[in-house]
């Protein structure tokens, strides 16, 4: 009995990724690439006096590894990197290990940021700029669900001190990010086409 495989030039490929993926080998690389690529982008970052929450590149490294990887390869990264970081390993901004840290919310995070990235890249949104930047918008604003929901009672603060605090400051950045991903993901998919 023969078994039925899409031939290469049949096969669509929704993300970048989906070129070198295919056997379990291959996707484990991918996976483990992916969370290689949040921790460097993580551990990018700057504290602010002000508030106990980094500025950091990891949101853009969950939407990149989202975009690039899709949903299913990107949440296995993310969980990856995250359960490194509670074991220990020095892969979270900051030099943070474990959970017990104010930005830890935002770790969390990276799944939201990194689901909702690869699943918009899956359709499609990543090859023009209007549909990445709006994949980007809500990809990196769906951080602050589960950072201020871990922030706000961490640090004992009300909700307004927190909005001050845990959003207000990174509203400008991230929609910078946002930009930067508009344009260079679609450029980075029409460079790939076959």
């Amino acid at each position: 009995m023969a078994t039925a495989t899409a031939s290469p030039a049949l096969r669509r490929d929704r993300v970048l990724a989906d070129r070198f993926g295919g056997t379990l080998v291959r996707e484990a690389v991918l996976v483990v690439a992916g969370t290689l690529v949040l921790t460097l982008m993580a551990r990018l970052s700057v504290p602010l006096p002000f508030t106990p929450i980094p500025v950091s590149l990891g949101t853009l490294g969950a939407l990149s590894v989202g975009a690039l990887g899709g949903a299913r390869r990107s949440l296995l990264s993310v969980a990856l990197y995250t359960a490194l970081g509670v074991a220990g390993a020095p892969v979270f901004a900051e030099d943070h290990v474990g959970w017990a840290f104010a930005s830890f919310g935002y770790v969390l995070g990276y799944a939201l940021v990194a689901l909702i990235a690869g699943a918009a890249a899956e359709r499609g949104w990543d090859r023009k700029p209007h549909t990445m930047l709006a994949a980007s918008v809500v990809s990196l604003f769906s951080v602050y669900a589960t950072g201020l929901a871990w922030m706000i009672p961490f640090t004992h603060m009300g909700l307004a001190d927190g909005i001050a605090k845990g959003l207000a400051p990174f509203v400008v950045g991230d929609l910078l990010k946002a930009a930067v991903a508009a344009g260079a993901f679609p450029v980075i998919r029409s460079l790939t086409r076959r």
